[in-house]
């Protein structure tokens, strides 16, 4: 079982082979190296470690260049558990923490993770104004006891794999694009929190979550799935603020196609697949053209959704 760790739980005692990142969206990159480090670990009886970061220290450290985040935390550490990992090593970055010198944060490797093999990526920077690198990394390793391995880029159609090529895929709707550098269907996972009720009102109740205000995804109407306790529930969902009713606040709104037994409620953990980007979300001029649009909205998923499969 995987123990997720923040830093107030550090130093860890066991020997580990570890690997550091910030993961946003874990595809399928991210994937390679962490399945070098279960492997690595298993035949040097060491313990698999992922230290990883959040929010993305870009955020912190120059939100204007900034551009989004592929997921939330709550979905990036369940695709980590999904590894089985022996440890997820989760930093809040902040200031104090980028201030750290490149041998600074590999002694903090060394004695705080028990790190004895790094396995990253062969571009890999780090420290202070990102001053270290793979030879740099190496040539400390040597001094420390810590031995550095460097991964190369893994590419489909010779297009390098990367969270910001996904980021750009993301932001333009082309979700089966992305999907295929993230080896999986899109999805987030959740909370349920408490509507206004306007999708009733109008004929379409919706069961609601608050998304970060970063997220890549692009805003609009999209076929996907809601899933709660392994249950899969056809949906049309929204994204966006709703310009038609208030246009203030922003939501992901699931308008469920099919009846479950028990409907999430407030709090309940719910996870989003979004399968195929419909339409962008606009301004109706009345309620009845809107609830039109949502009618075909409907039809059109149900047309989607039919062949879809997911693999819970």
């Amino acid at each position: 079982m995987t123990k997720i760790l923040t830093l107030k739980d550090l130093p860890i005692k066991e020997a580990t082979v570890c690997t550091v990142g910030n993961f946003d969206g874990l595809h399928l990159g991210h994937k390679e190296i962490i399945k070098k480090i279960k492997e690595f670990g298993k035949k040097e009886n060491l313990k698999s470690l992922v230290l990883t970061f959040y929010p993305h220290p870009r955020k912190v450290l120059n939100p204007d260049s900034f551009k989004c985040s592929i997921v939330n935390l709550e979905t990036k550490t369940y695709l980590l558990k999904k590894e089985k990992l022996d440890y997820v090593v989760i930093v809040e970055f902040n200031k104090n923490f980028y201030h750290k010198t490149a041998i600074e944060f590999l002694k903090f490797l060394k004695e705080s993770l028990h790190c004895k093999v790094l396995i990253v990526g062969k571009d890999w920077k780090f420290g202070y104004r990102r001053e270290g690198n793979i030879d740099y990394a190496k040539e400390v390793g040597k001094t420390i006891g810590m031995k550095v391995i460097t991964v190369e880029d893994i590419t489909i159609n010779n297009h390098r794999i990367s969270s910001s090529l996904i980021r750009e895929l993301l932001k333009n709707a082309q979700l089966e694009k992305a999907c295929k550098l993230l080896g999986r269907k899109y999805f987030l996972i959740e909370k349920v929190v408490k509507g206004d009720g306007k999708g009733k009102e109008i004929g379409f109740p919706t069961i609601n979550v608050k998304p970060d205000e970063d997220l890549c995804l692009k805003r609009g109407v999209y076929a996907g799935f809601l899933e709660k306790n392994e249950n899969l529930y056809k949906a049309v969902i929204n994204f966006g603020n709703r310009p038609t009713i208030d246009g203030t606040k922003t939501f992901i709104e699931v308008h469920l196609l099919e009846t479950p037994e028990n409907l999430p409620k407030e709090n309940d953990t719910v996870k989003i697949y979004f399968i195929k980007y419909l339409r962008e979300e606009k301004k109706f001029d009345s309620i009845e053209n809107l609830q039109n649009q949502i009618k075909l909205d409907i039809q059109k998923a149900l047309e989607v959704l039919e062949s879809e499969k997911i693999n819970l």
